[in-house]
């Protein structure tokens, strides 16, 4: 089922683009507004990659925080996003890495990445369109690669606000994404999916 939030969601960033490079700060763990010790996680996911490995970010937004810690840690970085304005800001302020125009549910970039991000991204979808754009996201992880991207805990839709407008966020239900992964051919990395409120973290391996 469509929302008008959900379809709103490219139009609302873009609009707003300079808005968010002020809100998100350029440091992991502040400004991320969703409880999740943003910090920890990507130190879990880097620890999972080889030295100088490929990343793909998809919905890299301005590159700030996690693109930035990702290059600082030497790893090649392509970010994906639909937002000209964050792209902008990206290509200005990040120049080592690589900054395409892309939405996440027609991702094609013809070539596969040791580890890929979705984070703070994918649940600005709908289910229905979680559905289509994660087993293409999954497409892009070499075997032996790693995704990580955090979900809600529960299928549903929650609307939260952000600069005096409604902001969408969806979910799928745990079964579900498990399903998609191990039928991706992904599995899940030891107990490192986070279980616990306000929502879910996915790290997984392609085997």
């Amino acid at each position: 089922m469509r929302h008008s939030a959900a379809d709103r969601i490219i139009g609302l960033y873009s609009e707003k683009a300079a808005g968010w490079i002020e809100d998100r700060a350029p440091v992991l763990g502040q400004g991320g507004g969703t409880g999740l010790d943003e910090a920890g996680w990507l130190a879990r996911f880097m620890a999972c990659l080889p030295p100088g490995a490929r990343v793909l970010d998809v919905g890299c937004g301005s590159g700030w925080p996690v693109a930035a810690a990702l290059l600082e840690h030497g790893f090649r970085v392509t970010g994906v996003d639909p937002v000209p304005g964050l792209l902008d800001h990206a290509a200005q302020t990040l120049p080592a890495g690589e900054w395409i125009a892309g939405d996440m549910r027609t991702l094609d970039l013809g070539r596969t990445f040791d580890g890929v991000l979705a984070w703070f991204s994918l649940f600005h979808l709908t289910p229905e369109d979680q559905r289509i754009a994660l087993p293409r996201i999954l497409a892009h992880v070499v075997p032996g690669g790693v995704i990580m991207f955090p979900t809600g805990s529960a299928e549903g839709v929650q609307i939260g606000r952000w600069r005096g407008e409604p902001l969408y966020h969806g979910s799928l239900g745990p079964q579900e994404y498990r399903a998609i992964l191990n039928g991706n051919g992904f599995v899940e990395i030891g107990d490192a999916t986070d279980q616990r409120p306000p929502g879910l973290v996915w790290l997984a391996r392609r085997v």
